[in-house]
């Protein structure tokens, strides 16, 4: 979060280059993540994110003469594909993880990360504005001490319980697919050793009694990618990809356009404007993520729907200047946060509750919860190039008409 709110200076005048780094690495993260995922035990995936996490602050913070005027942008290109990594690869990680608590837990999962926009940016934007005076690179290496949380939390405050059995099924699961001479001993379930371990595994994590492993898992009729193809992407997928490529096309397109446009008046001075405009963006994000806590809005579309408008609204303005004060365009980058915040939050929660209560087995739900930020990502990638088509292109045609 901090090195999103940074993209605006890293990339000045350019920040949709910002949202291609970042958004590509995550949605090529998110797409071949799961299928790759299952190889590595998931400790092993928690070490490898605390270090790109650092690295992705120190590259990024490398000194450039030209950085600051438009030349060599090479650290802060492969700090913000790290990052993206990060980002992508550590959520569908932890996502299949949530497979093994209760649904609710993918809802905690959505409002932590909404939770971090608020800290990340709030917390940068205080040291920009007073200890570092807009020095960002310095801004990074204060964060540098917050990549240790990934470990302290999984090792620390995870359900030991928990996270070995979402080991031994990502283990369990992978030995099936490399067993292909025990095709009697796959179509039972697997030897009694087995099928008492699946046993055990699922009475202690059945919290709400659902049944469990009712239907069969992977297997010659029923593989990865029939599931990902014939009913995630369709049902669950498109619908936030959408949601969320309106979203980022908001933040890291017109809103900086509209900023050097000088559209508003009362607006803040310098990039003070697009750290504002995030963090009314990143504050909502997490706001709607915890009313799913009380009340689920799980018909995604509804949410695709409304985001759509209020990014109509921030297109016209480029033209046609109707929303004559800051605070006015405060409040819908408020709202755009606010849909697609709802919109991962709820697309989570209703992939894992529903195969749940459809009594998926444990691999299945694993992976199943795990493209949930497919969506997500997906839209941050063509979010983020349609916001450099933007900058790039109508931008040039368009003057500084203060209203």
């Amino acid at each position: 979060m901090p090195i999103t709110t940074a993209a605006n200076q890293m990339f000045e005048g350019i920040t949709g280059v910002y949202g291609i780094c970042l958004s590509l690495t995550a949605a090529v993260s998110a797409f071949v993540g799961p299928m790759i995922a299952q190889y590595v035990p998931f400790d092993i995936v928690t070490i490898a994110l605390t270090l790109a996490s650092g690295l992705a602050y120190v590259i990024s913070s490398l000194p450039s003469p030209l950085s600051n005027t438009g030349g060599n942008k090479t650290g802060p290109v492969i700090g913000t594909m790290l990052a993206g990594f990060v980002y992508a690869f550590g959520t569908q990680n932890y996502l299949a993880v949530a497979a093994f608590f209760p649904a609710e837990a993918v809802v905690a999962l959505s409002v932590g990360s909404g939770l971090s926009i608020i800290l990340g940016s709030g917390i940068f934007i205080a040291l920009m504005e007073g200890a570092f005076e807009q020095d960002w690179r310095r801004c990074f290496l204060v964060f540098l001490p917050t990549t240790l949380g990934i470990p302290l939390v999984w090792w620390g405050l995870f359900d030991k319980q928990r996270r070995l059995a979402a080991e031994l099924c990502r283990k369990q699961s992978l030995q099936k697919r490399r067993d292909t001479s025990s095709s009697s001993e796959l179509e039972t379930g697997g030897t009694g050793d087995e099928q008492q371990r699946t046993v055990i595994s699922s009475t202690v994590l059945d919290d709400n009694g659902l049944p469990r492993n009712l239907r069969p898992g992977f297997g010659p009729n029923r593989t990865r990618t029939g599931l990902l193809f014939k009913t995630l992407l369709p049902n669950y997928v498109l619908p936030l990809i959408i949601c969320t490529t309106c979203a980022i096309l908001s933040l890291f397109g017109l809103a900086p356009i509209l900023q050097d446009l000088e559209r508003f008046k009362g607006a803040p001075k310098g990039d003070s404007e697009f750290q504002l405009v995030f963090f009314a963006y990143g504050s909502a994000q997490f706001l709607f993520s915890t009313l799913v806590i009380w009340k689920p809005i799980p018909n995604i579309w509804l949410w695709t729907g409304a985001e759509i408008v209020f990014t109509t609204m921030a297109i016209v303005q480029l033209w046609h200047p109707f929303l004559t004060y800051f605070g006015v365009w405060f409040v819908i980058m408020f709202m755009i946060g606010g849909c697609v915040g709802g919109s991962v939050t709820n697309t989570n929660y209703k992939i894992a509750a529903d195969f749940q209560q459809a009594g998926e087995p444990d691999e299945v739900r694993s992976f199943a919860n795990s493209y949930a930020g497919l969506g997500n990502f997906g839209g941050d990638a063509l979010g983020g190039a349609l916001g450099l088509v933007f900058q790039m292109a109508i931008a040039k045609h368009l003057s500084p008409t203060t209203t």
